[in-house]
This record gives C-alpha cells, sequence and structure tokens, in this order.
C-alpha cells in the first residue's frame, strides 16, 4: 500500500509538472511587451513633442525660418514664417514662408505684387472667340464665399488671375480659362475695415476640353485684436468679418478655450474677451465661421493666427517677482525664458532684472537667490 501511494503521489507531482510547464511556456508565448520612449528636454536628442534640444537655447526672435531658435522648453521661439502673426515683433502679416511677391514678404510684411493679367471683374479668360482658344485650355468655374461686397483676389500657380466682387452675402462665381493638369488656386480678400483675410488655397486636375467646376471656397473670417499686450483681468476686443448671420468659432491655444459669437447682416462680429481666465505669458487666437447644422453643416478652415501677451499687474515683492503676485516662483521663471535672450523688451518689472541689456544666466541666478516657491 505505501508503494502504491508513493506511485500515486509520484503520478500526480508529474502531471502538476506538467500543467505548470505548459503554463508557463503558454505565458511566455503571449506575454506582450511594451517599450516606453522618455523625452528629456535637454538631453540634445529632439524626441517626439520636441521642435528642438540644443546647449544653449536663445529664445529669440527670428526674422527668417532658417534663423530661428529653440526655447529652454524645446520648442521654436517665435519667428517669421510660422504663419503666427505676431504684432508685438512689428510682423504684418505671416504666411508661413519667407518668400517674396505672394502678398506677404520675406520679412512679413505686406506686399503689393503687380497682377499677372486677366479680367479685373469677375473672369480670367483672355480670348473673344473660340477660334482664338488655344489647343488644351478649358474652363473653370469657381463658387465660394467671402465677406459682403469684398473684392476677391484669384491666383492661378501664385500669379493673380483676376479679382471678382462679392454679393451682399458673401457669396462670389469666378470663371475662367486655364492650362489643363495640376493647378493650384488661391483665394484672398480685404475686409470692410481694410483687414486683410489669410489665403485659401487649393489644388486640383483640371481636365482637358471640359468645365471644371470647383465649389466650397471658404474664406475664412478676418480677426482684429484691438491690444496684442494687456495686463490680466483686462477686457480685450476680437473683431473682424465674415459671411452674414454665421457664428464664429473663437480658438485660445488650439481649442484650450473656445468661445461663439454671431456675425450680424454685414458679416461683422465682435467678442470682448476677459483675460482674468488666461495665465501669464503669450496665447495664440484664431477664428473660423460655422453655417448651418448636422448633415448641413458648414466649417471654413481657421484664418490667420493672432498673438496675444498677457502681462503682469500689482506690485512686485522684489525684482525678481516679476508677476507682482508676492511669490518668486515658475510663473516668474516662466516670464524671464519668454524674454531670454532679449533686453526684456517692455517688461514690468524688468525681465532683465541685472539691467545689463540682456536676458540671462545672470538674472536667472538673482531669481533663484530670491526663490520662495
Amino acid at each position: 500500500m505505501q508503494a502504491y501511494t508513493q506511485h500515486y503521489v509520484g503520478y500526480l507531482m508529474l502531471v502538476c509538472a506538467f500543467f505548470v510547464g505548459a503554463y508557463e511556456a503558454h505565458a511566455q508565448v503571449s506575454m506582450a511587451t511594451t517599450t516606453l520612449t522618455v523625452s528629456i528636454c535637454g538631453d540634445f536628442i529632439v524626441n517626439e513633442n520636441e521642435d528642438c534640444d540644443v546647449a544653449d537655447p536663445l529664445d529669440q526672435y527670428s526674422t527668417t525660418i532658417a534663423g530661428r531658435t529653440c526655447t529652454a522648453a524645446c520648442q521654436w521661439a517665435p519667428y517669421c514664417g510660422d504663419a503666427i502673426l505676431q504684432t508685438i515683433y512689428g510682423e504684418e502679416c505671416d504666411d508661413g514662408n519667407n518668400i517674396d511677391g505672394d502678398f506677404c514678404a520675406a520679412d512679413c510684411t505686406e506686399e503689393d505684387v503687380d497682377s499677372g493679367g486677366g479680367s479685373s471683374g469677375g473672369g480670367g479668360s483672355s480670348s473673344s472667340g473660340g477660334s482664338n482658344t488655344e489647343l488644351g485650355d478649358t474652363e473653370v468655374v469657381v463658387e465660394g464665399k467671402a465677406y459682403p461686397q469684398s473684392t476677391v483676389r484669384v491666383l492661378i500657380d501664385g500669379v493673380q488671375d483676376g479679382t471678382v466682387r462679392a454679393n451682399s452675402q458673401g457669396e462670389f462665381l469666378y470663371t475662367t480659362d486655364t492650362e489643363p493638369g495640376t493647378t493650384s488656386f488661391s483665394f484672398w480678400a480685404n475686409d470692410s475695415e481694410g483687414t486683410r483675410s489669410s489665403t485659401f488655397n487649393t489644388t486640383f486636375d483640371v481636365t482637358q476640353g471640359a468645365v471644371t467646376n470647383v465649389n466650397g471656397i471658404l474664406i475664412p473670417p478676418t480677426l482684429r485684436v484691438s491690444e496684442t499686450e494687456i495686463d490680466p483681468g483686462d477686457q480685450v476686443t476680437l473683431s473682424g468679418q465674415s459671411i452674414p448671420n454665421a457664428t464664429i468659432e473663437i480658438s485660445i491655444d488650439d481649442d484650450a478655450d473656445v468661445f461663439s459669437v454671431t456675425t450680424d447682416s454685414s458679416g461683422n462680429w465682435s467678442f470682448g474677451l476677459n483675460t482674468a481666465q488666461l495665465s501669464i505669458g503669450t496665447h495664440t487666437i484664431k477664428v473660423r465661421f460655422v453655417e448651418g447644422s448636422s448633415t448641413l453643416k458648414t466649417e471654413s478652415s481657421y484664418g490667420t493666427t493672432v498673438s496675444l501677451f498677457v502681462g503682469v499687474e500689482g506690485q512686485p515683492a522684489n525684482n525678481s517677482d516679476l508677476n507682482r503676485d508676492g511669490s518668486v516662483n515658475l510663473v516668474d521663471f516662466s516670464i524671464l525664458v519668454f524674454w531670454w535672450g532679449t533686453n526684456g523688451g517692455n517688461s514690468n518689472p524688468p525681465a532683465d532684472i541685472n539691467q545689463n541689456g540682456n536676458v540671462g544666466l545672470e538674472d536667472f541666478s538673482i531669481l533663484l537667490f530670491n526663490w520662495t516657491g
């Protein structure tokens, strides 16, 4: 009996060992592996969510894309060509490049470009009869929306082809002849206050010997900011023009805050933004229009992005209390980084703490000495 029991126990142990081995083998086969990449700003490696990573972040405004500098947060500092209108640096426009001849010069100033031909009143055809039409030409008919009674400029492959007048509802129809093949059309207009829209660009194939109909050209709303530098809690007025009786969606910092307002019968709109809800520093504002609802809903693209700098208020506890809240902490450090490598602009108290004409390591050392947390 004892021998039988020992044999039975040995058999059970063998069976258990088999199932344990099978389970471990299965676990090894089905085990998942997760790879985690840690992005560290300051390791001199441009990781995900970083624009740059250098040893000496200058954080200075650049007049060109090629000369842009890096911030201490491993993001590009403001520059001409970043598609953000930064009037604080003297920009009049910013179309995302440093190219002349496209109505926004390489240095982000507005420019007049000679007309490249075509009609000035709604058509771009240069022929008066079928016998004068070059072989391969075809007709393009464009329908779109801009601002009521505005003049819409039309460019083909970067050259102005003509203009067309929008009606009282902001609708326009433009007809022109062009060569077949892949063609780029661009549209822009000035609103009733003379503010220029961003440029709407579209590229499509033009079929030889046929009429190509293009719909849905929606020029984004214009945007004006009453002040680009403002104290926290003060109200700044946003305004512009779009199509009549549409909803204007106002996006702050890429939809961190979204507000809406309705245009009047002339397409004009205005909104009072209370900056008390915004943190100290630079914020971006952009707008688009929304018309209709549900399946009939139409949305334009966002127009020109405008930067808004929210400054400081109150009395500083010391020369390192840059936001005048009685403490020296990360908020003050953020302000210092914003002005890094510059003369501190008109910040008050000065971001150039030691007043040597440059915001740099000396000022950072003084700020750390006064740190309260």
